[in-house]
């Protein structure tokens, strides 16, 4: 396996920068998820690191060594891409043998990596199949075998769940959460969506415009958000932001009280009135969406079900243990 560096990573596509200066550190076995909103940099820095994409300037160490000047072919890493791009002329096996024969591997070296990545993701009885007698995770389990085989010092995934239906998804997330247990493998995965990141990381790392905002555990990132920004796009419902003048007990300097929806509550001495515009019963949990403070949107989650209906108005709280304050700036206090 493998550690990544990045130290002062920029990119330029003639005048317009994309990456700012970008410093990283991903450990031996890390599993680790770049995460932002479209066009934050993310893929392109992916493929930075893959070797699809030069930068700009900075550098690029895998274990150590600077892999600028080598090509994706020799860095070491695998790539599995939101299209599977499997030959649908090709059975499974040999869309998995494919890569290692063009390498000249020996046919009995590739049969037993083959054998033995179809075992770890259960693809052994669909070997012989072609691509389209699959469905969408299957397709994807062989777009990840077709990476095992190579066995290399880093995985790479460029948002490889977005093709499947949600069901799929949350299946793949956690096949792909289990192999990397078993591997011990590093891996480096992009998405857009939050859920995902929080569901299979070990480390966050939360892009805009090019930029870090934030690095963390999952709960570190949802606990502490460093500013608005990271507040407001990990977690889902995504945190609620009020004016501080409804929570005067708040810290000094902040401008803007954020509570997330799970936190929020019912109470007949709230400082918030809530008007209900919507109500989603879920059975376990109810969630109602509004407005407070001149029309400011609201979201709350309550336990179990409701009699609360669109157009009604309820007061609401939140823990103090529980409120996030940030200043003019949205940085966090």
């Amino acid at each position: 396996m493998a550690t990544l560096e990045l130290a002062q990573i920029v990119k330029s596509f003639d005048k317009t920068t994309i990456i700012h200066g970008l410093d990283l550190a991903v450990a031996d076995g890390e599993f680790v998820v770049f995460v932002g909103p479209s066009g934050c940099g993310k893929s392109t820095l992916l493929r930075i690191i893959s070797g699809l994409e030069p930068a700009t300037s900075g550098e690029i160490r895998i274990n150590g060594e600077r892999v600028n000047e080598l090509t994706a072919a020799h860095r070491g890493c695998s790539m599995v891409f939101q299209s599977y791009a499997l030959y649908p002329h090709m059975s499974v096996y040999n869309n998995m043998a494919f890569g290692l024969e063009n390498l000249g591997v020996a046919k009995a070296e590739i049969e037993r990596k083959v054998t033995a990545a179809a075992t770890l993701l259960q693809l052994g009885p669909l070997l012989q199949r072609k691509p389209t007698q699959l469905s969408g995770g299957q397709r994807q389990r062989v777009a990840i075998g077709r990476s095992i085989v190579r066995e290399p010092k880093l995985f790479l995934f460029d948002e490889p769940l977005s093709n499947l239906d949600a069901e799929l998804r949350v299946s793949m997330r956690a096949e792909i959460r289990d192999l990397h247990a078993r591997l011990g493998a590093t891996m480096v995965y992009v998405t857009h969506d939050q859920v995902e990141a929080m569901t299979m990381a070990d480390k966050i790392v939360v892009l805009r415009a090019g930029r870090i905002e934030q690095v963390g555990t999952p709960l570190d990132l949802y606990n502490q958000p460093c500013n608005q920004f990271v507040a407001g796009f990990i977690g889902s419902p995504r945190m609620n932001f009020v004016p501080v003048a409804q929570f005067p007990h708040a810290l000094s300097g902040t401008h803007t009280v954020g509570i997330r929806p799970e936190h929020a509550q019912l109470d007949d001495q709230g400082p918030l009135h809530l008007k209900v515009a919507q109500v989603e019963q879920l059975g376990s949990t109810s969630i109602l969406h509004g407005s407070v403070v001149e029309g400011t949107p609201f979201e709350l989650i309550l336990g179990g079900q409701t009699r609360i209906q669109r157009g009604d108005t309820v007061r609401v709280s939140a823990p103090p243990e529980h409120l996030h304050c940030f200043d003019t700036a949205g940085l966090r206090l």
